[in-house]
Formats: C-alpha cells, structure tokens, sequence
C-alpha cells in the first residue's frame, strides 16, 4: 500500500461501475489504477475525478502486473483558475497529453511531478499560457536528456536566450514568464521538432490548439465555473 500525491491525466471507463486512471505521482511515477465502484448504471463519473486534478490517493500495487487499484481520493487541488477558461484548459490538456507521453509507467522522476505542478499553478494563477507550455517542453526534455545545447539550435539571439533563462529561472518564477510573439513562435516550432523526434507522433492536443487558433493568441470565451457538489 502507498500514500501519495497524484496529478490526474487522463482517465476511461472499465466495465460497469470502474475506472482506469492514469496519474502521475512522486513516489512512484507514472500509474496505472483501477478505481471500483464510482460509477453507477446511470450515475455520471463523479467530477473530482476528472484529468487534471491534484488528489492524494491511496495505491495498491499488484505483482507482475502495472495496474494497481486505488482505493481512495482526497482531492486538494481542482485547478479552477484552468477550467473557466477556454485557452488555460486547452493548454492544460496539452500539458497532461505531454507527460504522460513522454513518461513510461513504474519510472519515478519526482522532478516530473514538480514540474507539471508548477506548470498547471502557473496556468490557474494567471501565467502566459504559450510560455508555460514552452518552459514544461525544454525541461522535459532536459530531464529525458534529450534537450542539446541551446547554441546547436541554431535561435534567433533572442530565443537563445529567452531558451538559456527557462533553463536556469527557478520554477517559482514561472508565472512571471512572457515571450514576444515571435520568440514564441520560433521555440514552439524547434521545440515541436525536438518533441516529435521523441515521440514519433502527433499529440492531438497539439492540433486542437493549432485548430482553435489557441496558439496564435486569439481569445475565446471562458468557460462557466464548476459548482461543487
């Protein structure tokens, strides 16, 4: 049995009354969990449940098998500042999409963690939403070792060194992140290449927010607030 923080990233239903979770955590990475019992014949998937949560959880893992069963949820963090805007969650979902692509189950990296926290505060707090994605992009890949030296990438001066203060700026300060325009649009497309050489595919968030206009600035509505239960 372990007691840990998790960050929800995505979820799917398993037969009639279960869940499959997958959420990242600290202590044990990525996991996957089997949560019984939270859905009813007609009841909906309660929403503290959803991707995009903080939760402790309590995690039972099995032996030769990577899908354990979580037998409880305490919610600490709903991230409500992400899910009134319509942008701030498109980011957001991009975000989750990210790591949970570029992390493999039972493989701990509790810099992960406190990187994607501080990235989805960042989002509810206010934080350019192109540059926080851009920042959880370069430490990503520093932390799989994949990032080469910012001279190799061939940036504008300005986006080497907007790329060189990512890499050195505490995660704290993030929210005070802003990229001009065209600084922006210059790391998201080298940063894309680097990414897609990873993962040898398209995340389709990614495209949603090619699709929405999210990643040229253009604003949207917000969304309504979510009333508690």
């Amino acid at each position: 049995m372990i007691t840990t923080e998790a960050i929800l990233l995505r979820r799917r239903e398993m037969r009639e009354t279960s869940l499959l979770v997958v959420a990242y955590t600290p202590d044990c990475g990525k996991v996957h969990g089997l949560v019984k019992g939270v859905r009813g014949a007609r009841a909906a998937v309660p929403w503290y449940l959803e991707p995009m949560t903080r939760q402790a959880i309590v995690l039972y893992e099995r032996r030769r098998s990577n899908l354990g069963l979580i037998s409880s949820f305490d919610l600490i963090d709903p991230f409500d500042g992400i899910r009134r805007d319509f942008v701030r969650l498109s980011y957001g979902t991009f975000c989750l999409e990210l790591v949970d692509q570029m992390t493999e189950i039972g493989d701990p990296h509790p810099e992960i963690y406190r990187l994607l926290l501080s990235v989805l505060r960042s989002l509810a707090e206010g934080a350019d939403p192109a540059a926080v994605a851009r920042f959880l992009e370069v430490h990503l890949l520093q932390i799989q070792g994949v990032l080469p030296d910012p001279g190799a990438l061939r940036l504008s001066p300005g986006g080497r060194l907007s790329l060189e203060r990512m890499l050195t700026m505490r995660w704290e300060e993030l929210r005070r992140l802003a990229l001009s325009p065209p600084v922006a649009a210059e790391l998201r497309l080298k940063l894309q290449g680097l990414l897609d050489g990873v993962l040898e595919r398209e995340l389709r968030s990614r495209r949603f927010l090619l699709q929405t206009g999210c990643e040229r600035g253009i604003d949207r509505p917000a969304l309504p607030a979510r009333s508690a239960a």
